[in-house]
């Protein structure tokens, strides 16, 4: 379907609108995309949208799919109107490819999913790829400090913007119109509004007004703040929660877009860091995490979403695919995740890694999660949530050892297998190794009895699954140990001020 209409003119013609033209339809399409529609209790287009519908105008959905979806809330005569509204911000926008709704998937690093028609499958291909950007962790062996920093480092400088992954990230958008297989709720938009009551919402399309005139980090930092005083997601049931989650999380994704930062990974992005222990995008999978195993109807999930969502597989996998995805992503934002929750189990990547071995299994993607999150607490001083108390490095792989996933999860497919033991390996020796360089340059050590602990764990991984190299990680295990004992115990209690010195990469320096 064709929206007849002076822009539409314009773009048949191929001519760029002036300021003139194009301001008045700007300026009516978002009157109506605030306007209270005839279904879903008057819920707006902004209500499940970003403020002004930059997600829509960036993709390439085609006229007749936008009237379908606007007319039974809008009718036809205004729903042309938002459809000639989303032309017209595309103009504004400049874009001039819009992004395939079946292809894209928002934050998927590298753009595009590792190969593969099962999980095993793509955690495969993902060691393989990983193999070009650590070479290091894939060596026969590492046996010296030297190795293990170089590893390190190895593992620092990988992009986790580029590096692609067997994780299929959510969609923008699943429409039980296209077929079953998009009948599902692991998407970006949420299946429910925003949850702002009527009486609220002309203060909060103010706070909207001001974000979209000046879109920084601390106006998207006012407009979630906003948005949490106004509606208070502990008095929901999990459904309408998760859809509200997904709304603060789609609020900070349209803003990468707004600002073209998308998808720029760094350790800790901006508004994880305006925030402390706040991470939209991670809250959404934590939301899946606690609904896990719950029926549609004591989650809260009305007739119609059951009809339109659960047609393509039971709710159950759909929880899967939407913790995974959005635990992922929030890792993304903050690959210490201290900064992302006070949950210790957050913390240490325990969740993380549960979801990893549960949702798939995805060894290799779960031992470098482990590994990664390790890197950047270790070196980074920002990724801290509290630098005062927090120790310098760490050492535990915890998020792993936790539920033994090191060794539930091992594949029997030999070549798969003996990958995912080569770089478990690696990964273990590579922290014993900065452990005793650790503790021979400070002669301190946190905590002795878990440190004693965590060390025989990875010691006796590499005894049984790497047997060949046993007589060594033995004589590892028992320098280390002397260096404990003789080592001055740190507690959590006791501050460690950093310095102000900083090393070239920007560390603390001990």
């Amino acid at each position: 379907m064709r929206v007849l209409s002076l822009l539409s003119l314009v773009l048949i013609s191929g001519a760029q609108p002036v300021t003139k033209l194009q301001d008045p339809i700007l300026v009516a399409g978002l009157k109506v995309w605030r306007k209270p529609g005839a279904i879903q209790g008057g819920a707006a287009c902004a209500s499940c949208h970003s403020p002004d519908g930059i997600e829509l105008a960036v993709y390439g959905f085609d006229d007749a799919n936008l009237m379908r979806r606007a007319v039974p809330h809008l009718g036809a005569k205004e729903s042309r109107t938002l459809v000639a509204y989303l032309h017209a911000l595309k103009l504004k926008l400049k874009v001039v490819a819009p992004r395939d709704p079946n292809l894209d998937r928002p934050l998927q690093p590298g753009g595009r999913v590792l190969a593969g028609g099962t999980a095993a499958e793509r955690d495969l291909a993902f060691g393989l790829e990983l193999r070009k950007y650590v070479p290091a962790l894939f060596a026969p062996q590492i046996d010296t400090i030297d190795q293990a920093k170089v590893a390190e480092s190895e593992l620092l400088r990988v992009s986790l913007q580029d590096l692609r992954i067997g994780i299929p990230l959510n969609r923008l958008s699943e429409d039980f119109a296209h077929g079953n297989d998009h009948s599902t709720i692991a998407q970006w938009l949420p299946e429910l509004g925003s949850g702002v009551a009527k009486k609220q919402l002309a203060g909060w399309y103010s706070e909207q007004d001001k974000y979209i005139t000046k879109p920084t980090v601390s106006n998207l930092k006012a407009l979630l703040d906003a948005h949490s005083r106004m509606v208070n997601t502990s008095r929901m049931m999990g459904f309408s929660a998760l859809s509200v989650l997904k709304y603060r999380a789609l609020l900070v994704w349209q803003d990468r877009l707004r600002n073209h930062v998308d998808s720029v990974t760094s350790r800790l992005a901006s508004e994880v860091a305006a925030y402390g222990n706040y991470n939209p995008i991670w809250e959404v999978g934590e939301m899946a995490r606690q609904m896990m195993d719950r029926d549609p109807a004591s989650l809260g999930m009305d007739a119609e979403n059951q009809r339109t969502k659960l047609a393509g597989g039971s709710l159950a996998n759909q929880l899967h695919s939407l913790r995974l995805s959005w635990f992922w992503a929030g890792w993304l934002s903050d690959q210490g995740l201290f900064k992302t929750s006070h949950d210790d189990k957050t913390r240490l990547g325990m969740w993380l890694s549960e979801s990893l071995s549960q949702d798939g299994p995805y060894p290799m993607h779960n031992v470098f999660a482990n590994a990664r999150r390790q890197a950047v607490v270790s070196n980074d001083v920002m990724s801290w949530g509290e630098p005062l108390v927090r120790r310098r490095r760490i050492w535990e792989m915890a998020g792993l050892r936790s539920f033994n996933f090191q060794t539930r999860d091992l594949p029997n497919d030999p070549e798969y297998r003996k990958l995912v033991i080569g770089f478990t390996a690696n990964c273990f020796r590579m922290n014993l190794l900065l452990l005793q360089d650790d503790i021979q340059r400070t002669g301190a050590v946190w905590v002795k009895q878990n440190t004693t602990a965590n060390i025989a764990e990875m010691i006796e991984f590499i005894r049984t699954y790497d047997p060949a190299h046993a007589s060594r990680a033995d004589d590892l295990q028992a320098k280390l140990l002397r260096l404990v004992e003789k080592a001055h115990e740190r507690n959590q209690f006791a501050p460690q001020i950093p310095t102000k010195s900083r090393s070239a990469s920007g560390s603390a320096s001990r």
